[in-house]
């Protein structure tokens, strides 16, 4: 199923760049992908989306940056300081799902990329969303799932 899938150079270019320029940021980072409608299911960078995500400077944001219609996977750079007082800024690749999205076609193109996604960006931790973050206690819980890496 792979193969129905296509990463270009600049995409894979671009989350390079990403995973090194936010190895010490000290706010969070989120670079916006998103797969290309038939017939080409290219996998690239939402730029659309991405000017206000560099202008995030919280979680709640995301809820008024993404679709609420269209999945989305956000390779996202989120410091912390760990229990031992280490700032750490892991890597997470968050799954958008908010479960307004309608078409199934849509859902399992998604699905289906989400290993290769992973692999591409390289993180081992994976966060679905799929309330849309319209609650408090959402965006706490997203927060508390981030925190935990």
């Amino acid at each position: 199923m792979s193969n129905l899938y296509k990463i270009g150079t600049e995409t894979k270019n671009k989350i390079k760049k990403f995973r090194t320029s936010t190895a010490r940021t000290s706010s969070i980072k989120a670079l916006s992908i998103k797969i290309e409608p038939k017939p080409s299911y290219e996998i690239t960078i939402d730029e659309s989306e991405q000017e206000e995500l560099d202008d995030m400077e919280e979680l709640s944001e995301l809820t008024e940056i993404l679709p609420d219609n269209s999945p989305r996977f956000l390779l996202t750079a989120y410091p912390i300081i760990t229990k031992d007082g280490i700032k750490q800024t892991p890597l997470v690749l968050i799954y958008w799902k908010p479960m307004t999205v309608v078409s199934q076609e849509w859902k399992m193109l998604y699905a289906g990329a989400l290993e290769l996604i992973r692999n591409e960006c390289g993180t081992f931790k994976l966060i679905e969303v799929s309330s849309g973050l319209e609650d408090d206690s959402d965006i706490e819980e997203l927060t508390e799932q981030l925190e935990n890496c």
